[in-house]
């Protein structure tokens, strides 16, 4: 039996299975971003990325992503602050491993709260009956006193 074609098979059945089995070195994905919204807010956190070096935060539109934020591992989370009341956003962030960009984990879409009309009819009127029952209460304190120095 030839010696090279025992040594050759091995060789071949590696390059093949290199070949044929893609390496699996793509960066996963983040995943579980979720959003609270508040007045002029919104804050995000997701779930770490096993060997993430760092994570990229987009915002925009649906049709315009622009990078927010680029944020060192472990931290996984952001406060995005001076927003516009009732502007409405959308959010993904993705994992930076090994100079590999993920693709994006899920995406959210926020809309920060608009600012609560003042409503100042409510307050002044509770005002208003709080003095008329002082008034009221001061003026039976009087009645009560005069008539208990007549009795005597």
């Amino acid at each position: 039996m030839n010696h090279r074609r025992l040594l050759s098979a091995p060789v071949v059945l590696i390059v093949i299975l290199l070949v044929a089995i893609p390496a699996s070195s793509a960066t996963p994905s983040p995943q579980m971003l979720e959003a609270t919204a508040g007045r002029d807010y919104v804050d995000l956190n997701w779930q770490p990325v096993p060997g993430a070096e760092h994570y990229l935060l987009y915002r925009g539109n649906p049709q315009q992503m622009v990078l927010l934020a680029n944020l060192s591992s472990p931290f996984t989370s952001y406060h995005d602050s001076g927003l516009e009341d009732g502007s409405t956003f959308t959010y993904y962030v993705t994992a930076v491993a090994g100079g590999n960009e993920s693709e994006p984990g899920n995406a959210v879409v926020v809309t920060v709260p608009a600012k609560e009309s003042q409503d100042v009819f409510v307050p002044v009127l509770a005002i208003v009956l709080s003095v008329i029952a002082i008034q009221i209460c001061a003026i039976m304190i009087m009645a009560t006193f005069k008539s208990k120095m007549r009795l005597k």
